[in-house]
């Protein structure tokens, strides 16, 4: 697929390739030899993976064991996934594609609905930190909020929110058989990128671990992310302790970015994407995002120099999406994505409609269904903001059929599949804190709200 056709298409990307093809194809021609092994011959003993969650996987083909196992997710074999997939299943989501969409379309309105203010339907509490937010069900919009000082198509840093969309692009790697769950770090990056210590250690962190911050390793707001792979694979903290791979957050971290590119050059230098390039080509045109933005190299280290404004756009130009990027222009892997809050409802509406761009046969398998259902199946029960509920893939569990993507400060997608409903939010920082627990309880009231279906209560 080519990329859109508009001023902001990259125009780094030649650059790019060239810069890196030496500093990585010592360690592709390795991963390209790389066989698929068992799950089981990467874990170590302390590796904590739970065996419900490794029957999910075999059972919907995104797995952590064979390759063959993993090439179900592109559809070869049993059909699985990819284009011409089997149809979503109505007992994970509501209505079968009854409620589904044309993603490259805009939004319908439900005029009904939207007759009644969304601010004035949640409960009496200070919700001046609320920027913007966008509700949808059956993929129509049922109610939209937009505070008086802010230009609705403005677009804003999610954070972390980041992680939660970066995972598309690993899941259609997997899909595409370049990358495996259960693949460790030193299959992908050659020796010369390992520096300084416990890199033995390092090397045997998989992309599952990653996904799921079990990886041993930690990094914190003070942690850099990384403004070269060396950085990237060597700062974040080890602790004798990591060797029990409990849940670690990963604040910051660039990993990822770079196992894109790398996954990508295997097919040959001419197909080496970095982040934005990837979603550029391969998923944000079916869900008719064009106008892409671009942010300088090092973008991401000016952005987030001020709390008091953290993730200032300003260094990019104007788009509805754009990704800040480290010094070598790597767009961030755990923060740096900046978007409208209508594109953060599209990328929750692809979650919601198995990864497909729109309904019936004309639509777009963008990402494997399975690839969906095991980002949203309960791995780690991580010490969250919301409690002792589970994480997924970078995503998080908020009653049994609610799971959202959180963003420094309160930018949030949350997905209910029994409602058909998608929640995304703006929020702002306030002083120095961020408004995590009153943004989660926005959420919540959303979700109660009745619009088209039954009223919603939560289950915990």
């Amino acid at each position: 697929k080519r990329p859109p056709n508009n001023n902001h298409t990259i125009t780094q990307s030649t650059t790019m390739r060239i810069l890196f093809s030496s500093l990585l194809i010592a360690s592709l021609t390795r991963a390209a030899r790389a066989a698929s092994v068992s799950l089981d011959e990467y874990r170590d003993h302390y590796d904590p993976a739970p065996a419900a969650a490794v029957e999910f996987e075999d059972a919907t083909g995104v797995g952590g064991g064979s390759g063959e196992e993993e090439r179900n997710l592109s559809g070869s074999k049993g059909d699985k996934g990819g284009k011409g997939g089997k149809a979503h299943k109505a007992s994970k989501h509501v209505g079968l594609e009854d409620g589904f969409v044309d993603l490259s379309e805009d939004f319908e309105r439900d005029e009904t609905a939207l007759a009644q203010p969304l601010i004035g339907r949640l409960p009496v509490r200070d919700n001046s930190f609320l920027r913007a937010a966008l509700v949808l069900e059956n993929g129509k919009i049922v109610g939209k909020y937009v505070r008086a000082d802010v230009n609705v198509d403005d677009p804003r840093a999610v954070h972390s929110t980041t992680k939660g969309l970066i995972s598309l692009a690993i899941g259609k790697l997997i899909a595409e058989g370049d990358l495996r769950l259960d693949m460790p770090l030193g299959d992908i990056f050659s020796d010369e990128h390992w520096i300084g210590d416990n890199t033995d250690f390092r090397k045997r962190v998989t992309i599952r671990e990653l996904l799921t911050m079990t990886s041993g390793l930690h990094s914190g707001a003070s942690i850099p992310p990384g403004d070269n792979l060396n950085e990237a694979l060597y700062n974040p903290i080890f602790h004798p302790q990591s060797t029990n791979k409990g849940y670690n957050y990963m604040f910051r971290n660039n990993i990822l970015s770079y196992v894109i590119y790398a996954m990508t050059c295997r097919n040959g230098r001419e197909h080496c994407k970095i982040p934005l390039e990837y979603f550029v080509y391969f998923i944000l045109p079916s869900l008719g995002v064009t106008g892409i933005g671009s942010c300088p190299a090092g973008s991401w280290n000016v952005a987030h120099e001020n709390w008091s404004d953290y993730g200032n756009t300003d260094a990019c130009s104007d788009g509805e999406f754009a990704w800040f990027t480290n010094e070598e222009g790597f767009e961030g892997a755990t923060s740096g994505m900046t978007m409208t809050v209508n594109v953060m409802a599209k990328l929750g509406q692809l979650y919601l409609q198995g990864g497909k761009s729109a309904p019936g046969p004309g639509g777009e398998q963008v990402v494997p269904e399975s690839w969906i259902d095991q980002t949203w199946t309960p791995h780690v029960k991580p010490p969250t903001i919301v409690g002792d509920n589970a994480g997924g893939f970078f995503w998080y569990q908020l009653d049994k059929d609610t799971w959202f993507s959180y963003g420094l400060g309160g930018q949030i997608i949350a997905v209910n599949r029994r409602l058909n409903r998608v929640v995304a939010m703006q929020s702002d920082l306030v002083g120095e804190e961020e408004p995590s627990q009153p943004s989660i309880a926005v959420i919540r009231d959303i979700m109660e709200l009745t619009f088209q279906l039954s009223p919603y209560s939560f289950d915990n």
